[in-house]
């Protein structure tokens, strides 16, 4: 699979995956939905991308335990009554 990623302008993080072409694509039959696309993880790319995810909800939190009013937030730093 081919993933591009890359931070935008405003600090957003945004992700492109397109599927892998094949030198059978061309000779193949794309109308068939029913085929399966296989996909390998790569270790790297996970441990990056969950480090990524990981530092953003954090930053969340703390843009939110800064600004919140409600003392469930604020003090007891209890983020479920956001959602």
């Amino acid at each position: 699979i081919g993933c591009k990623a890359f931070v935008t302008a405003d600090g957003d993080l945004d992700i492109t995956v397109q599927p892998k072409k094949h030198e059978d694509d061309e000779h193949m039959d794309t109308s068939n939905e029913d085929q399966k696309v296989e996909i390998k993880e790569d270790p790297v790319q996970l441990s990056i991308f969950a480090h990524r995810f990981m530092g953003i909800a954090e930053q969340m939190g703390r843009t939110l335990a800064r600004t919140a009013i409600s003392v469930n937030i604020k003090e007891r730093l209890d983020f479920s009554c956001a959602l």
